[in-house]
């Protein structure tokens, strides 16, 4: 599995940290089933038409993934791919169903930070959205969006969801992560070890503030699967497969 990382449009992170946590958020959408979380089952007299037009493919808390948002995240995602895969039924199909596994970690993810008030002002997303577009020159930015297939608002949305995840790690996470003066020193000790590997000036004395910073992040990463879990626990995963089987491909055919 690809993880969250292949479904965000980029966003810059505090020192690659949430990247890098969110690269191991995939589970694979079988063993969650395999694993007890609950799948809603269309009844077999519900309307294909009506199921296919409202119906939704995730639901975790108070966060939905409708069909049209996961059709519009599954077409940015086959982007990525040969155009020719729906010729492969398998092969779509585990492009599917390997979306679903992203976009189910992201529900829990973004059902936590709904319950807990975590959110991203007007003003915050605006700033962070000038601050990525400092990195892309002239038009390389619209060229960008259309080399991947996406359109404007779908990044932005994207943006916003990336930036309420980073939110809830940093201050669910990293925030509690306790640090005694044993961990200060330790750290002191490596990192005059790495000056000499390094061989350059690059090392700079951090203050204590980024310093502890620095040490939370560390420690978060080592917890980071056992509040994960906690996350999932707290805000279970809900996955009509009636819905999702509108979207995969008869491999039979």
């Amino acid at each position: 599995m690809n993880g969250m990382a292949n479904i965000g449009y980029g966003i810059k992170d505090v020192n690659g940290f949430l990247r890098r946590f969110l690269s191991a958020l995939s589970f694979g959408v079988l063993l969650l089933m395999a694993a007890g979380i609950v799948i809603t089952i269309g009844s077999g007299c519900t309307d294909q038409k009506r199921v296919e037009e409202k119906g939704s493919v995730i639901k975790a808390g108070t966060v939905e993934i409708s069909r049209a948002d996961f059709a519009r995240e599954l077409e940015v995602k086959q982007a990525n791919y040969p155009y020719d895969i729906k010729y492969s039924p398998n092969e779509y199909n585990a492009m599917v169903l390997d979306l679903v596994s992203d976009l189910s970690d992201e529900a829990a993810l973004l059902a936590a930070a709904a319950a807990k008030g975590i959110d991203v002002c007007a003003i915050e997303l605006d700033a962070a959205v000038d601050d990525f577009k400092q990195d892309y020159p002239e038009d390389s930015f619209d060229r960008m969006l259309l080399e991947r297939a996406i359109s404007y608002p779908v990044w932005k949305k994207r943006l916003k969801k990336d930036m309420v995840i980073q939110k809830l790690i940093m201050q669910d996470l990293v925030a509690s992560q306790e640090i005694h003066p044993g961990d200060m020193i330790a750290f002191y000790d490596r990192f005059a070890g790495q000056a000499d590997a390094q061989n350059n000036n690059n090392l700079k004395i951090m203050d204590e503030k980024n310093l502890v910073l620095t040490l939370r992040m560390e420690k978060s990463q080592e917890v980071f699967g056992e509040w994960l879990q906690g996350i999932q626990d707290s805000y279970p995963v809900h996955i009509d497969r009636l819905v999702l089987s509108t979207f995969l491909i008869n491999a039979e055919n």
